[in-house]
């Protein structure tokens, strides 16, 4: 009977540890809008209003004017195939400031930069509580069209009490192939950022940027694209391995006596 109740208890463990090493979604789908489907009116200039995704927060700047908000909308044209086709959208109440259609993504404006406002930057970040030790994984589409004059970025950013960033890795998605032709719409393609938390952390901030945009003095099509973003939490395989390796050695013992 004591040997059934130890391989009982060893079976519950291990069912627990297996658990515990899956990955666990943090933004993804409908959590926390991961599609950017979910859209709110955000005011531009006093009385005009454009959509913006909702959770997620913005933050535009140009290198001579300063702040400003014109930095990205919430699109319906801008997630086509081989964007995830998601109708979260189709939750948001009609108004003149709505994204228009089920399926969004965000439409970053490089060409709002300018010799006399200087170039602009824009950010698209979230943050959530994280864990030291553990591995964040982000994944999200970029695409670009021809004349896009700027650059882009993906990363995943530790933050510590002061709300200070400690640690994490960046994506350059120029040099990663955002502007490579691929025959898809705005030649999206997905990238992955993989980073640790460091000790100190509380909270990891999945980002996408609008880096140093500037309109193209030969015109044509400028747009700077995103959509579906999943951000997940995996243990290192060296913890998990431990860890398994110790109970398996504590219900060999265990079975011993």
């Amino acid at each position: 009977m004591r040997r059934l109740l130890v391989l009982v208890a060893c079976f519950g463990l291990f069912v627990c540890a297996e658990q515990r090493a899956k990955a666990v979604v943090i933004i993804g789908g409908s959590t926390n809008n991961g599609n950017l489907d979910l859209t709110e009116a955000t005011e531009i200039v006093p009385g005009f209003f454009l959509p913006k995704p909702q959770i997620w927060k913005n933050v535009g700047t140009r290198t001579i004017s300063g702040p400003y908000e014109d930095e990205m909308s919430s699109e319906p044209w801008a997630g086509p195939a081989p964007t995830p086709v998601t109708t979260d959208g189709s939750l948001n109440p009609p108004s003149p400031e709505g994204c228009g259609g089920t399926d969004c993504a965000v439409f970053f404006k490089g060409f709002s930069g300018s010799q006399t406002d200087g170039a602009a930057t824009g950010h698209l970040y979230q943050d959530n509580p994280a864990t030291p030790g553990l591995t964040y994984v982000l994944t999200g589409w970029a695409g670009a069209e021809a004349n896009y004059f700027g650059g882009g970025e993906f990363a995943v950013e530790f933050l510590n009490g002061a709300n200070s960033v400690i640690g994490g890795t960046s994506l350059n998605l120029l040099t990663a192939g955002l502007l490579v032709p691929n025959g898809q719409a705005f030649n999206y393609k997905q990238y992955t950022v993989t980073s640790v938390a460091p000790v100190g952390t509380v909270a990891v901030r999945a980002r996408a940027s609008m880096l140093n945009g500037l309109g193209n003095p030969a015109g044509g099509g400028q747009a700077f694209v995103v959509d579906d973003f999943t951000l997940q939490s995996v243990p290192e395989p060296a913890s998990i391995a431990l860890g398994l390796l110790g109970l398996f050695g504590f219900c060999s013992l265990s079975r011993r006596r």
